[in-house]
């Protein structure tokens, strides 16, 4: 475990630009929260076995710790639907969805896209984006009165607020490599999860959405870099580590990961 603890070291010794024009932690967190009751008006919990939504959030909870926001408060949640999707927003608040578990084979893989959620999370990319949109509509004014839900509800319907760049994409790769391997999983995983998505989809998008809101937001296709680009990025980073798919002390939880996959069927 020695390698896990010189990798969690490495990880809180990074730099990140994590700042802010307009919107302060309190408000991030009053917004997340606006938001993560907003989006589940419209998108469906997962409301079968618990074990589910608590896998999820057990693997949450073990990644949170290597952020660079271990403290802010985390909520993970799991939304029915085929789609094979997760994203994230400011606050605190990640979503997997069903599609997504049942197209993993190892919750290394499951593992790599919450930690690169929480990369977004620590890198305030939904803050920027959040505060992008009020600049651009002249809503502001709205931030000071602490109109949140008037800000949240305009957000949602414009979707683009909650999609990232192509350059926040590659960060919260590399961030996410970072915290699934200070967390103790193997990082091949989010390889392998891309590669999925390459064969499935060509780096595009599922079906199935839940009443358009999940493909709208498209976290996991829309804005990223080529699926191709981000395989070889993520792969030459691990080999620059010398991680193997074999290293020792990594967790690839793979039994665990398929007792609790069985449950979705």
């Amino acid at each position: 475990m020695l390698a896990v603890a010189a990798m969690a070291a490495m990880v809180g010794c990074a730099d990140l630009d994590s700042g802010s024009l307009l919107v302060s932690e309190a408000d991030e967190v009053q917004m997340g929260a606006e938001f993560h009751s907003q989006l589940l008006a419209e998108m469906p919990a997962h409301t079968g076995d618990a074990r589910v939504r608590q896998y999820v959030q057990a693997m949450g909870n073990r990644v949170v710790p290597h952020t660079h926001r271990p403290n802010l408060g985390y909520t993970f949640t799991v939304v029915q639907s085929d789609e094979v999707n997760a994203f994230a927003v400011m606050g605190g608040y990640v979503y997997v969805t069903t599609g997504l578990l049942k197209a993993a084979t190892s919750g290394a893989e499951v593992a790599g896209v919450v930690a690169h959620e929480l990369g977004h999370i620590s890198a305030r990319h939904g803050v920027k984006a959040m505060e992008n949109y009020m600049l651009l509509n002249g809503l502001a004014s709205l931030l000071g009165k602490k109109y949140y839900g008037d800000l949240v509800a305009g957000a949602i319907q414009t979707v683009t607020t909650l999609t990232f760049s192509k350059d926040q994409e590659r960060e919260a790769d590399d961030l996410g490599l970072q915290y699934a391997l200070a967390a103790g999983y193997n990082a091949w995983g989010l390889v392998d999860f891309f590669e999925f998505l390459d064969q499935a989809y060509g780096g595009g998008g599922g079906g199935g959405a839940v009443g358009g809101l999940i493909s709208d937001i498209g976290e996991l296709f829309s804005t990223h870099p080529p699926t191709p680009e981000r395989i070889n990025t993520v792969s030459g980073a691990l080999q620059a580590r010398e991680i193997t798919r074999e290293h020792a002390g990594l967790d690839w939880d793979t039994a665990e990961f398929l007792t609790v996959k069985a449950l979705l069927y």
